[in-house]
């Protein structure tokens, strides 16, 4: 059996298995679907396994597919990063660029920037997400996850690139009704608008810094979004408390449109950071995305 012919089945299949189907891996490998298709029936038929369960609308791995996914994985995405990497020897900057940012601040803050940096790098091509779940690096095919928080992962390097704090904050109308929290006791009797966590499944903590010391509130939500545009909205609307990151709230505060509250609780050690795995040489092209994103955001000196 030939290593060169199921070098080709190999790719097809980790392509279909990656992205759910036959058409999106045709897209991405530049042939026909039905190509696809029989490249990877040709390596199932020499492995003597089905690695794909097929209907007309859908497309899962078998038991025995998903094994070998997960054992072919590791070597497949080394030569791919291998061929991508090898785009940045020469002295202008090229290959593929995979970002995933979280939805609010990637729509709002990342999303802006990426025009000029494409423009500046005309051969880093690029693929954005946004998706608040926890980046599976390997798994999910991504070079730099902009995550907000704080970042604790051995494997991962994480470089600030914009400041982040979660500031309490109401519509004036609201606070005319209900009064202004004094305390984080204060908080139980108030209207709590939340964000749900896409991992957990969870209501986000509110986070204060009281003595020096960082203290997390599970407040029971009367509103509760997945979105954080959509809290920032129902703030806005007079709903309620939310606490907001501070690149949502700075713009509405100015404004007068929502007051900041319990100011000198706000916790510290927060911030927007791009990260990538661990690895012995940073391709060029992810180097220039960070150190466009640190001086565009003002987040230039490492977490």
């Amino acid at each position: 059996m030939s290593a060169g012919k199921n070098f080709a089945g190999i790719i097809a299949f980790m392509k279909v298995a990656t992205h759910g189907g036959f058409n999106a891996a045709a897209r991405e490998l530049g042939i026909s679907a039905p190509a696809v298709s029989r490249s990877v029936a040709r390596l199932e038929s020499r492995l003597n396994v089905r690695l794909l369960d097929r209907s007309t609308h859908h497309v899962s791995l078998t038991p025995e597919g998903l094994q070998f996914f997960e054992e072919c994985l590791p070597s497949v995405d080394h030569l791919t990063r291998a061929v991508e990497n090898m785009k940045d020897a020469g002295d202008v900057p090229a290959g593929l660029l995979r970002v995933s940012a979280t939805v609010g601040f990637g729509r709002k803050c990342v999303a802006p920037l990426l025009p000029a940096f494409c423009q500046r790098y005309p051969r880093i091509r690029l693929e954005f997400d946004l998706d608040d779940r926890h980046t599976n690096f390997a798994g999910d095919q991504v070079d730099v996850a902009i995550r907000n928080g704080r970042i604790q992962e051995a494997d991962i390097v994480a470089k600030k690139i914009a400041p982040m704090r979660l500031i309490v904050c109401a519509a004036p109308g609201y606070l005319e009704q209900a009064g202004a929290p004094a305390a984080i006791d204060d908080l139980k009797s108030h209207r709590i608008i939340a964000f749900r966590l896409k991992d957990s499944g969870k209501p986000h903590e509110w986070e204060f810094k009281v003595d020096g010391k960082l203290v997390k509130l599970a407040l029971p939500g009367h509103q509760v979004f997945n979105d954080p545009e959509l809290v920032a909205q129902a703030a806005l609307a007079g709903n309620g408390l939310a606490q907001l990151a501070n690149y949502q709230a700075d713009p509405h505060i100015a404004s007068g449109r929502l007051i900041p509250l319990l100011a000198d609780l706000v916790a510290d050690g927060r911030g927007h950071y791009a990260c990538y795995r661990n690895r012995r040489q940073m391709p060029l092209r992810i180097r220039l995305f960070i150190d466009y994103l640190q001086t565009a955001l003002g987040g230039a000196t490492p977490a």
